[in-house]
């Protein structure tokens, strides 16, 4: 029986898209949730270099937060050219010119949504391929299409340039937070500000030591979407008021959260896992955390006072901590 709150991202039976084409393999992974369109996702992997480039566009809505997993990608984000490597991500926001060409074979690109809605795109252009032979191919019928799916019209690609990827302030490279923050058992780094996506959430990358754990063992009106990237989590969902689901989620699996469903993780093997969907303002949490240690180390040092720091700043967990 499918486990609805794991995504193995490799297999057909997870995906709602599955397609290995002659050029692309592609994968549909979520459909967007809430009237925000958040947590949508999917995976193009190109099999040979410079197949089927992502031509030089712009939205005039919503967000895309491109994950690199393997292989490397010459991009080019607002008339800056630059390569992007395994670990990098970029964010783009509207009006944000960007494209990509794969540069070594099977490089693949993660690609989170909000307000785009690419899952009702993607049906709408793979059904004028399939029953209008001719149609789609046309370049003005594409700016058509285009206009009316939050896309501007393709762009000329901007002239050639290598721009240092450190200057590219979208680009957030591998190892590398807006923000750092340590504690007991976890490294986070900050990869998308809230101020960066409409104050709907944040992005952090987290590399977590086996012990460490996090339950919301409550019934909260928050999605909850993971991306594992290395290591191994153990999960406990409260399927019933009875019933507790556990299962293991590994490197390229999703762990994701329907609202009001109390479920918690325990890392077993040292991992590295993206929240990509915090809705706590996390990063003024770690500024006042911060704080509280210098300035009352004896309420730093108890839990309960934490959790209720937690609550203030929307970080509803009813216990975190580390078994080290």
């Amino acid at each position: 029986m499918k486990n609805k709150y794991l995504i193995r991202m490799e297999e057909p039976e997870d995906c709602l898209i599955y397609r290995d084409g002659a050029g692309i393999f592609y994968r549909m992974f979520l459909d967007p949730v809430t009237i925000l369109l958040k947590n949508e996702m999917d995976c193009m992997q190109f099999h040979t270099s410079a197949s089927d480039p992502i031509e030089y566009h712009e939205h005039d809505k919503g967000t895309e937060t491109f994950f690199v997993s393997q292989g490397k990608f010459q991009c080019n984000c607002m008339g800056r050219g630059f390569v992007m490597q395994a670990g990098d991500i970029l964010h783009i926001q509207p009006w944000m010119g960007h494209g990509f060409i794969p540069i070594e074979p099977e490089s693949r690109l993660n690609i989170l949504f909000m307000g785009i809605d690419q899952q009702v795109i993607t049906q709408n252009w793979q059904r004028m391929l399939r029953d209008y032979p001719g149609v789609y191919e046309n370049l003005k019928a594409q700016g058509k299409f285009r206009a009316t799916s939050g896309a501007v019209a393709t762009r000329n690609l901007p002239v050639a340039s290598d721009f240092p990827p450190e200057q590219v302030h979208q680009l957030r490279m591998a190892g590398v937070g807006l923000r750092d923050h340590e504690f007991e058992g976890v490294k986070m780094q900050l990869k998308v500000a809230r101020y960066e996506t409409e104050g709907v959430k944040e992005i952090w990358d987290l590399h977590m030591q086996p012990g460490f754990y996090c339950d919301w063992d409550d019934f909260l009106p928050e999605y909850h979407l993971f991306y594992v990237k290395s290591g191994k989590v153990h999960c406990k969902v409260k399927v019933t008021s009875t019933e507790t689901l556990e299962f293991d989620a590994v490197g390229e699996n999703l762990i994701t959260i329907p609202p009001y469903t109390p479920f918690g993780f325990e890392v077993t093997e040292e991992a590295r896992m993206y929240d990509m969907d915090c809705s706590a303002l996390m990063q003024d949490l770690c500024e006042e955390f911060e704080l509280l240690k210098q300035e009352h180390p004896e309420k730093a040092a108890d839990k309960q006072e934490f959790l209720s720091l937690c609550k203030t700043f929307n970080f509803n967990c009813t216990d975190v901590g580390y078994r080290g």
